[in-house]
């Protein structure tokens, strides 16, 4: 059976691991490699260094800088899945994070409780079932991170005017579920 310093060491090993998921940027946005993506007003925003910004409506329209591209509908479905994917990875995001402030809070105040009421095994259990939560939850935010890089692959073969802004690497998602 683990301890109560086991679960909390799991609880800062899932805010570790979650960080590989992508690093902070701003606005919110994940960041990978030298690029990031935000969603700002509705929009999938794609910002790579020394290029203009590339935007991805929830239609699939698709604007570089201030330039509209011209697509397919094929190509607009798959962009419309970008920014669908996009939302979800931001959503899931916030969930997994809010889990594990949850986790954490949780966590400190079982200790609290489990030694002054002198059950420490009490600790284990309800930190342990909680953080399965959180763990449930990086494991999404890993896989709509590896469902995006298919996504953003397929978009970079079919439309070349995106291949630049494809830069959620095998190693980003790899990086994530470790």
């Amino acid at each position: 059976m683990p301890t109560h310093r086991s679960s909390l060491l799991l609880a800062a090993a899932l805010g570790v691991a979650l960080s590989g998921c992508g690093r902070a940027a701003p606005d919110g946005a994940v960041a990978t490699g030298d690029a990031y993506i935000a969603i700002r007003d509705g929009l999938a925003i794609v910002r790579a260094r020394g290029l203009p910004d590339a935007s991805i409506a929830a239609d699939g329209a698709l604007r570089i800088g201030e330039t509209a591209i011209a697509t397919t509908p094929a190509q607009r479905e798959q962009l419309a899945r970008f920014h669908a994917e996009a939302v979800a990875l931001r959503d899931d995001g916030i969930a997994t994070g809010r889990a594990g402030l949850a986790v954490a809070g949780h966590a400190i105040g079982a200790v609290i409780s489990g030694l002054a009421g002198g059950d420490p095994d009490r600790i284990d259990k309800d930190v342990d079932a909680r953080a399965r939560i959180v763990e449930a939850r990086a494991r999404k935010l890993c896989a709509d991170l590896a469902q995006l890089r298919t996504t953003q692959d397929a978009i970079a073969s079919a439309l070349p005017a995106f291949r630049p802004y494809a830069r959620i690497s095998a190693d980003d998602a790899d990086r994530c579920k470790r």
